[in-house]
């Protein structure tokens, strides 16, 4: 009684926080600015002066660089950003201006409730063998699963300035490995367990050792088995 309590629902819209990884899809290029579905009420709104240059040039965006927009982000490309502010009304405005944002290729997108990635130490993770991919944990629920990039030298940390992200061939390994981490992100949401780097890979390992397809495991049956060790944790 007499008190304020604050609910906070389970399925709703993203709203938008300064500092959150974001994945989005790219659905105009207007002046100087892109709009961007990251399943906020309203597109984002990525500007020009918020991406990064080629070899992160320093320097004032020109009237060229404007006309070579769709050369950075063209239409239903998928990204990842930063939020970089919450507008009055609501608008969220995002930024790649650091080697860690950028194009996301070579993969899938699988959406779960935003309220399932919680703020984690990274959010672009390369996972080690077997699973041998890459995943994007955008705060807005969005999930980019992927061939790791190229990397053009010994890098220890990904950086998306220092790799070749252009679309590639895809062995078929790859494409089951990039399915099976895809499907067994779907069936934790299913089960509302934290969508976490360490949850992705012990579902991994389980439907593994339980010589399941990776189409086979989202049937009920099956994601019961998957999701045994987490739930009776």
């Amino acid at each position: 009684i007499n008190k304020l309590v604050h609910v906070k629902p389970i399925k709703h819209r993203y709203s938008g926080n300064v500092g959150d990884v974001v994945v989005g899809r790219v659905v105009d290029v207007l002046d100087k600015s892109w709009r961007v579905d990251i399943g906020s009420s309203t597109h984002a709104s990525l500007p020009l002066g918020a991406v990064a240059l080629p070899d992160a040039e320093q320097r004032k965006r020109t009237d060229e660089d404007a006309l070579r927009m769709t050369e950075v982000f063209s239409v239903n490309e998928v990204m990842s950003a930063e939020v970089q502010k919450v507008q009055d009304s609501g608008d969220v405005v995002l930024q790649t201006r650091t080697a860690r944002y950028g194009k996301l290729q070579n993969g899938l997108l699988v959406q779960v409730p935003q309220i399932l990635v919680s703020r984690q130490s990274q959010h672009i993770v390369s996972l080690a063998p077997p699973m041998a991919c890459m995943v994007v944990l955008g705060n807005n629920g969005w999930v980019w699963v992927c061939k790791p990039p190229k990397r053009t030298g010994d890098i220890q940390s990904l950086n998306f300035s220092q790799m070749e992200i252009t679309y590639d061939q895809v062995s078929l390994a790859e494409r089951e490995r990039i399915c099976r981490v895809r499907n067994c992100i779907e069936c934790l949401a299913t089960a509302w367990l934290d969508i976490t780097v360490s949850n992705i890979s012990a579902t991994f390992q389980e439907s593994v050792s339980l010589k399941l397809p990776p189409k086979d495991i989202l049937i009920k049956a099956n994601a019961a088995l998957v999701l045994a060790p987490l739930v009776s944790k």
